[in-house]
């Protein structure tokens, strides 16, 4: 099975290069193709399979695309190429199509209306004739004039395409899935708009000219469903506006930030979040409520993992206050679906004159409370803050579109989930110390600027006004820099590949480095599975060879250099001298554009570029500095590992020392590798430096002293380094100037510290965290007692779980390793 997942993943990467590098992935067929003239009524919508109960909700939507109005009368629908059983518009009507006009023709109004928030402009029972009846296998719509001449015909699923050649040519329209999980059932089948009109596209009676057809891999491959404001918002908004624009850093200041933010409020806060388990916020939520401020926050309904009992205290105690939680979901026995997939938007409406969006939920792991001056930890997150009053506006617009009760049944009070258990306790802040801080404080900009918002599902893969366009612009000596939980080497369903469904993000990256431009991806390795396909490591593999191939400045990496995660979702473009940011919600993720109500801001600014560059460079290089550790649960470990560490020794504390062992059956060079406990070069700390020749033969230990002759007094022997020059017999370990202070000398914290063995280019291979210095990924051990050392045992094992691994040693013993 092995061997031929790789011939397959190796088939997939070869024809990547060939198919991809060609660039003709993403180019559409041309609309005006095919043999019909162009229609002025043609079907626009159709809704066959619907989600009430014996579907009386099933319609049929038309639109005018000519210049001149288009009397209706005794035109009629019908579900075959048969003309004896039809719909017709009563001759004595006025049903006149004003030119761009779209109207909806449905079997039920109420049924209808419950499902798509308005009522249709007609109905079954207002016309001559039965309703058709759309088998949901498949079948044929059909629009006739008065003189029963063909006007119109889709043919979807397992419907006839025979019937009539003249107008309809080729395989019928599929609905789409994204995944297995899509849902056909309630999709409605609807035309591609050309993306500078929002107009439909010229009609050629087949399957390409629909927004669900899979051979169009950017036009194309569409859902919708009842509810979405396509027409509202299918053009991503664009403005030059005014404003102050506060970037706001997660973990460093976020949850002080946005708490300032909640506690300035004096009328209004509408927040929409994929979740709400920050208690500390929901106090500070209840607080502002209790002050007159009306509070209200809409959120999922079934998120992944489900709505968890801290999301139910939280809103338990904003509701007491007088503020209250909503959510958006599903209700199958009373026919309800959500209108998305997935609520994911992160974003915060102030007194409706202020606007904050960003890349994290309401979350104790994104928005830490803890004091920061001893460090923290959490997830990478970016916000920013708005008054720009068109901006503002358009985000009211979003949320009452989406926050809309009286005509969308899907959102619910949150009470409908219960509250938490009886006697619950939210688990109490933790106080995390592994990641420095390095934005302590948000930063402020003035001017004026060029917005772009993008909204899933609505625009967010818009050609020529998002950020397929934004990375367009970038080539010859440009930039792209790209940190994102997820950025999938493929879209479709698992165990497919970038040909057939391609990332268009991703190709859209792909483009730039072929152009000329330094493109880098920093991805997230806390959340992500290495082992999948559609992993971020399984991209930074993909992309690996691609640029080796094509010889591009193509680069990709997983960190996770704040210590739970990279959840930003962060595309920065650097092109023609120009700097562009891009922040919000959306990952790179087929349903986080198409099935997700998603959003994010774009601005065009060099002073924010430049400033949230710096974020994704010292990220980037963090990352190098403090890695995933590598697994070694069975058998030895196959790198160098460090093996015991006395911390407080009896006496004085210069005969504290490291023990490093080779637990291989090969030699190991350690020359230019470094023992450190600075967590990266800006660190507070220390780094020293094995000289050329430091080479562990199998079974050899190493052994760095702080001072040789207090080691010595104490154990008998001497150590083979030291870091401070106590005996001409023990050589110093070199100090590595571009590390921590040069003032500093490598010694450890008997409170607590991390121990990090580097590489040559400084990759962690090995480290031990203890005390009150636990390391992000890996549990620290307890402190020893007194002249206790920590000691690994077996010595050759690695779990990277401190507890597991180390053991306290009352007879500390450098250079011994035990026998088992």
């Amino acid at each position: 099975m092995k061997s031929l997942h790789l011939r397959r993943l190796w088939f997939v990467l070869f024809s990547t290069v060939v198919l991809v590098g060609s660039g003709t992935i993403l180019v559409r067929p041309d609309p005006s193709s095919g043999s019909s003239t162009p229609a002025r009524v043609v079907i626009e919508g159709v809704y066959y399979d619907g989600l009430a109960t014996g579907e009386p909700d099933e319609a049929v939507q038309l639109v005018n695309l000519g210049a001149d109005p288009v009397d209706l009368a005794g035109w009629s629908l019908n579900d075959s190429w048969d003309t004896r059983t039809r719909l017709t518009f009563p001759l004595s009507s006025t049903a006149v199509l004003a030119p761009g006009e779209r109207i909806w023709i449905a079997r039920e109004a109420a049924a209808f209306t419950a499902q798509f928030g308005f009522a249709p402009d007609w109905t079954a029972s207002a016309m001559v004739g039965s309703w058709i009846g759309l088998a949901n296998s498949g079948d044929e719509v059909v629009v006739r004039d008065a003189d029963l001449n063909l006007v119109d015909v889709l043919v979807y699923a397992g419907g006839d395409p025979d019937g009539n050649l003249s107008h309809w040519s080729g395989p019928a329209l599929m609905p789409y899935k994204i995944n297995r999980g899509t849902a056909v059932e309630g999709q409605i089948l609807y035309r591609k708009r050309d993306p500078a009109s929002g107009q439909p596209l010229s009609d050629t009676n087949t399957a390409a000219d629909w927004a669900q057809d899979s051979a169009d891999v950017l036009l194309g491959r569409k859902i919708r469903y009842p509810g979405w404001d396509l027409d509202q918002f299918f053009q991503p908004f664009q403005v030059a506006a005014a404003s102050t624009i506060t970037v706001i850093i997660a973990p460093d200041h976020a949850y002080e930030a946005l708490a300032g933010l909640i506690d300035g409020a004096a009328e209004s806060l509408q927040i929409q979040s994929h979740t709400f388990e920050n208690i500390g916020l929901a106090q500070r939520l209840a607080a502002a409520a209790g002050r007159g401020v009306a509070v209200d926050l809409l959120l999922e309904g079934g998120p992944p993992g489900g709505v968890s009992d801290q999301q139910r205290a939280a809103c338990q105690i904003l509701e007491a206050a007088g503020g209250a939680c909503w959510v958006m979901m599903s209700d199958a026995e009373q026919d309800i679906r959500a209108r998305y997939d997935y609520l994911h938007a992160k974003f915060m409406l102030i007194d409706r004159r202020r606007l904050v969006i960003g890349s994290e939920n309401l979350s104790p792991n994104s928005l830490p409370a803890d004091p920061k001056g001893d460090g923290t930890w959490g997830r990478r997150g970016v916000f920013l803050a708005t008054d720009a009053p068109p901006i503002v506006a358009h985000f009211q617009a979003i949320w009452a579109a989406d926050f809309d009760r009286i005509n969308h049944r899907d959102i619910w009070p949150s009470a409908v989930l219960g509250g938490p258990p009886p006697g619950y306790r939210p688990p109490e802040a933790g106080n995390g110390i592994t990641y420095t801080v390095r934005f302590p404080l948000p930063a402020d900009f003035t001017g004026v600027w060029d917005f772009t918002v993008v909204q899933s599902p609505e625009n967010s893969l818009h050609p020529a006004a998002g950020l397929l366009e934004l990375i367009g612009q970038a080539g010859a000596g440009d930039h792209v820099l790209v940190q994102q939980l997820v950025e999938r080497p493929y879209w479709g369903a698992t165990g497919s590949n970038p040909i057939a469904d391609p990332n268009l993000r991703l190709e859209a990256y792909l483009a730039a480095a072929r152009r000329g431009a330094s493109v880098w991806l920093l991805l997230d390795d806390y959340f992500d599975r290495p082992a999948e396909d559609t992993s971020n490591a399984a991209t930074c593999r993909y992309l690996e060879i691609l640029a080796r191939l094509e010889q591009i400045d193509l680069r990709c990496q997983t960190g996770n250099p704040a210590g739970l995660g990279i959840h930003n979702k962060m595309i920065l473009v650097q092109a023609g001298g120009r700097g562009y940011i891009h922040i919000g919600s959306i990952n790179g993720s087929e349903q986080s554009h198409k099935g997700n109500r998603e959003a994010a801001l774009q601005i065009q600014s060099d002073d924010l570029y430049d400033y949230l560059a710096g974020l994704f460079f010292q990220d980037w290089t963090y990352t190098l500095f403090f890695p995933t550790l590598p697994q070694q649960y069975i058998g030895p470990a196959s790198y160098p590992l460090i093996t015991e560490v006395l911390v407080d020794p009896l006496g004085l504390d210069g005969a504290e020392f490291v023990e490093i062992a080779n637990p291989t059956d090969r030699p190991v060079d350690l020359s230019g590798y470094a023992l450190s406990d600075a967590v990266s070069p800006a660190d507070f700390a220390d780094s020293r430096r094995f000289p050329q020749g430091t080479v562990l033969a199998p079974g050899q230990t190493v052994v760095v002293a702080q001072q040789g002759s207090l080691f010595q007094a104490q154990f008998g022997i001497y150590p083979d380094f030291e870091i401070l020059d106590s005996v001409a017999v023990v050589p110093n370990l070199p100090d590595d100037p571009a590390w921590g202070d040069p003032a500093q000398f490598f010694q450890l914290g008997n409170s607590g510290d991390i121990v990090f063995l580097r590489d040559r280019v400084d990759g962690v291979v090995d480290l031990v965290g203890y005390g009150d210095k636990g390391a992000a990924g890996q549990p620290g051990c307890a402190l020893a007692p007194g002249g206790h050392s920590l000691r690994r045992r077996p010595y050759w094992r690695d779990t990277n779980n401190c507890t597991e691994d180390f053991e306290p040693w009352p007879s500390p013993d450098p250079g011994l390793l035990p026998a088992d």
